[in-house]
C-alpha cells in the first residue's frame, strides 16, 4: 500500500512540476511586458522573451517580408497572372461604370473631393492654355506671311470661294440699287457728282433734271452689275487683292484687329465651343451617354494594360521607395505586446494547452520512474 501511495504521490508531484514549468515557460514568452527591478537591479528573465527581443524581431521580420515574401518577383507574378488581371479589369470596369452612369454632375463630384468652384477654375485653366498657345504661336509666326501661316486647305478654300463671293456681292449690289434706299443713295451720288463739275454739271441738271438722270442711270447700273463680264472682272480684281493679302505679315493683321480683340475673340469661341459651365452642371451620365461603352469596353482595358505594364517595369524601384521593410519594422516595433499575446493565443491556444498537458504527462512519467527507483532502492 505504501508502495502504491509513494508512486501516486511522485506522479502527481512530477505532473504538477512538468505542467507548471511548461505553463510558466509559455507565459514568460510575453510576461512581464517591462523589466522588473529590485533594489536597483533588474531581475533575470524580465522583461519576457518577446518584449525583450521586440526590436530585433521587428528588424528580422521586416527583412523576411522583403526578401522572402513581398519580393518584386512574387508581386510581378501576381499582377501578371491572367486570372488576377481579368478580375482587376472587371473590377475597374464596374467602378468606372458607377461613375459614368451617376446622376451627379461634375460640379457635385469634384466638390466632394474638396475642389471648390470647379467650373470656374476649369474655365480659367482652359483660357490660360488657349492664351498661352496663341501667344507662343504668335511669337513664332508674327513675322511670317499669311501665305506661310495659313494651312493649304484654308487658302485653297478661300480661292475657290472668290467667284461665288463676287457673284454674291454683285447680286447684293443689284438688290440694293433696285431698292428705294439704293435709288435715293444713287440720286445723292449723282447730285454730288454734278455739283463738283461746275457749269457743265449745272447745264446737265438744267436740261435733264436730277430725277430723270437718276431714272436713266439706275437701269444702266443694274444692267452693268448683272453682266457676266462684270462678275468676272470683279473676280479677277479680288483674286489679285487676295494674292496681295497673302503676302501680308501676320503682324499687320494683328495691328489691324488688335491683339486684345483677337484674344477676346478666341476666348469667346472657346467658351461657345466648350460650354464649360453648362457641361459642369449636367449629370455625368448625360455627358458620357454616347461614349459610355467606348469608355468601359475600350478605354478602361487599354488604361489598365498600360498601368500594369508600367507597374511591372518599375516594380523594383517602386518597392524600394515604399520602404516595406521599414514599414513592417516600425509596425511590429510599435505593436502593443498585450495585443500580440492575444493574437498568438487566439491562433495557437490549443497547441499551447497541449504543450502544458504534455509537460504534465512527461512529469507524471518521470514521477513513476522516480517512485519505482525510490521504492526499490
Amino acid at each position: 500500500m505504501n508502495l502504491l501511495l509513494t508512486i501516486i504521490f511522485m506522479v502527481l508531484i512530477g505532473a504538477i512540476i512538468g505542467g507548471s514549468t511548461n505553463y510558466l515557460a509559455i507565459k514568460m514568452l510575453f510576461h512581464p511586458y517591462k523589466a522588473v527591478y529590485l533594489f536597483g537591479r533588474r531581475l533575470p528573465f524580465t522583461p519576457g522573451l518577446l518584449p525583450k527581443r521586440q526590436a530585433e524581431l521587428a528588424t528580422q521580420l521586416g527583412k523576411v517580408v522583403v526578401e522572402h515574401l513581398l519580393t518584386p518577383d512574387s508581386i510581378q507574378n501576381k499582377i501578371m497572372n491572367a486570372s488576377f488581371k481579368q478580375d482587376m479589369k472587371e473590377w475597374m470596369q464596374g467602378e468606372v461604370k458607377k461613375v459614368v452612369s451617376t446622376d451627379k454632375s461634375l460640379n457635385e463630384m469634384l466638390t466632394q473631393f474638396g475642389v471648390q468652384q470647379p467650373g470656374e477654375k476649369l474655365e480659367k485653366y482652359a483660357q490660360k492654355i488657349v492664351l498661352n498657345k496663341y501667344n507662343n504661336w504668335l511669337t513664332a509666326h508674327r513675322h511670317q506671311t499669311l501665305d506661310e501661316v495659313l494651312p493649304p486647305q484654308i487658302k485653297e478654300k478661300a480661292s475657290e470661294m472668290i467667284p461665288t463671293l463676287s457673284a454674291c456681292i454683285m447680286q447684293k449690289g443689284k438688290e440694293y440699287f433696285n431698292s428705294e434706299e439704293g435709288k435715293a443713295r444713287l440720286e445723292f451720288m449723282v447730285d454730288d457728282f454734278l455739283k463738283n463739275r461746275g457749269m457743265f454739271g449745272n447745264m446737265i441738271q438744267m436740261f435733264v433734271g436730277n430725277g430723270k438722270l437718276v431714272d436713266k442711270v439706275q437701269p444702266e447700273l443694274i444692267k452693268f452689275l448683272e453682266q457676266k463680264k462684270t462678275v468676272e472682272l470683279f473676280t479677277v480684281l479680288m483674286v489679285g487683292e487676295w494674292s496681295k493679302v497673302k503676302q501680308w505679315e501676320f503682324s499687320k493683321v494683328e495691328n489691324m484687329l488688335g491683339n486684345e480683340k483677337i484674344q477676346t475673340l478666341l476666348l469667346e469661341k472657346m467658351a461657345e465651343i466648350l460650354a464649360i459651365e453648362e457641361m459642369m452642371t449636367k449629370p455625368l451620365k448625360e455627358i458620357t451617354n454616347d461614349v459610355e461603352e467606348l469608355i468601359i469596353e475600350k478605354m478602361v482595358p487599354a488604361v489598365f494594360e498600360q498601368g500594369v505594364g508600367y507597374l511591372s517595369n518599375h516594380l523594383t524601384p517602386l518597392i524600394a521607395k515604399l520602404q516595406i521593410e521599414k514599414i513592417v519594422e516600425e509596425q511590429v516595433a510599435g505593436f502593443p505586446m498585450e495585443h500580440l499575446e492575444k493574437i498568438v493565443l487566439s491562433i495557437a491556444k490549443k497547441e499551447l494547452s497541449m504543450i502544458t498537458y504534455l509537460g504534465a504527462l512527461l512529469g507524471g512519467i518521470i514521477g513513476i520512474v522516480q517512485g519505482l527507483i525510490a521504492v526499490f532502492m
